[in-house]
């Protein structure tokens, strides 16, 4: 008798089991075709905009090579042909437009040139790849010069051109740029921190610091979390030693900067727990406390990047906009990333949370940016989110993560 009464309680827990899961392929299905549809309709809100966009505007940040970029992800995401086709319609205005004023990948002609090596990589026209690589290239004499007045930083400086060699590198493959081009950016990323840190007095609590317009800055766009960052990638290849005498305490020396709750001041000049944002606050330090845990498998990293995830989950749906610098897409980035990290599925329930607000497009009563239609200020940036939400496994913050 009880074996039966427990046969018959398996049967009911299984049937129940198999109803649930069903109830949840079906609701992840319905989500997946609502973002789908979302992702056509934006697309098509964005072509019609791009008509009134400045047409010089070549860079990644606001400009024809982010729009380039957001295509690239397309195709990669459905493989469908046309999508490439647009990447290089797109990158090919872009490379027009290079004025040699900036070296980086986001504000600079590394972008489009990386991207246009990287579209053509793709299309096999290996004469145009070689051309772009070339002139990426060429631009690490200003990069690695003495006299060179450009910042560290990602969005201007150098930090931005060693993304663009790491970027192509991994597009591409390890023999587009020689080792020794890393290794010269890296050292001079580093010397230049190093430098810094004596002149301030600070070379023993942070190894390596760096400022931008003469403020000290801690986010991932101007600051020592975007720099650090960037250092820290495998393919950047530093030495053990590098990363363990100068990298770990220079992130500790930040780590001591926190708010009591859990975020971080745009500046080390800066007492106010204002900003939620990838640039400036919690979601740009997160990558660079989850990289550091790969980097040394220290679980307190884990655990800080875990408290900014929760910072971000209370406040980081922003006025500011939908896009990836400061806007709801680019917080949402952050908690892909701490997925990733720790494979806790209420990391991906809530950058879904956040996606079903970008979904909402408009509806918000969101500041409206300068450039509202591109990748870093607007809507391609949540374009760009919503198409990584449902192929999370995979997905990666454009212009940042390797």
């Amino acid at each position: 008798l009880l074996f039966s009464y427990n046969s018959q309680n398996y049967k009911i827990q299984t049937q129940n089991s198999k109803k649930k899961t069903t109830s949840l392929i079906c609701k992840i299905d319905a989500f997946q075709k609502k973002v789908q549809s979302k992702i056509t309709d934006l697309l098509q809100q964005m072509e019609e905009g791009l008509k009134t966009a400045d047409p010089h505007d070549f860079s990644t940040y606001t400009g024809w090579s982010g729009i380039a970029l957001l295509y690239l992800q397309l195709y990669r995401a459905t493989q469908e042909a046309p999508h490439l086709q647009r990447a290089l319609d797109y990158v090919k205005r872009a490379l027009r437009n290079l004025n040699g004023r900036r070296v980086s990948f986001l504000c600079g002609d590394a972008g489009p040139l990386a991207v246009g090596a990287v579209v053509h990589h793709h299309l096999k026209n290996q004469t145009e790849s070689q051309e772009c690589l070339t002139k990426l290239l060429q631009l690490q004499r200003s990069v690695l010069s003495p006299d060179s007045d450009i910042p560290d930083e990602l969005l201007y400086g150098r930090a931005g051109y060693l993304y663009a060699l790491l970027y192509v590198s991994k597009e591409i493959g390890p023999d587009a740029v020689d080792e020794a081009t890393i290794a010269k950016v890296v050292t001079a990323v580093l010397e230049s921190g190093k430098n810094l840190s004596k002149e301030e007095k600070k070379a023993e609590r942070c190894p390596l610091l760096y400022e931008w317009h003469k403020k000290q800055y801690l986010g991932a766009a101007h600051g020592l979390a975007g720099i650090y960052y960037m250092l820290m990638q495998p393919s950047a290849k530093v030495s053990q030693d590098t990363l363990n005498e100068l990298l770990r305490p220079s992130v500790d020396y930040v780590r001591h900067k926190k708010f009591r709750s859990g975020n971080y001041p745009s500046s080390l000049s800066n007492e106010t727990d204002r900003l939620v944002h990838w640039c400036h606050g919690a979601p740009g330090v997160l990558h660079m406390l989850i990289m550091t845990h790969k980097v040394f498998k220290d679980e307190k990293y884990l655990r800080d990047a875990a408290e900014c995830g929760e910072v971000i989950w209370q406040r980081g749906l922003l006025r500011k906009g939908y896009g990836l610098c400061h806007g709801t897409a680019g917080n949402g980035y952050a908690l892909l990333s701490l997925y990733h990290a720790t494979q806790d599925k209420k990391y991906l329930y809530r950058a879904c949370k956040f996606a079903e607000w970008c979904l909402d497009y408009g509806t918000h009563g969101c500041r409206i940016p300068d450039r509202p239609y591109s990748l870093f200020e607007g809507m391609a940036g949540a374009i760009h989110y919503l198409s990584d939400v449902i192929q999370p496994e995979g997905s990666c913050f454009p212009a940042f993560e390797l």
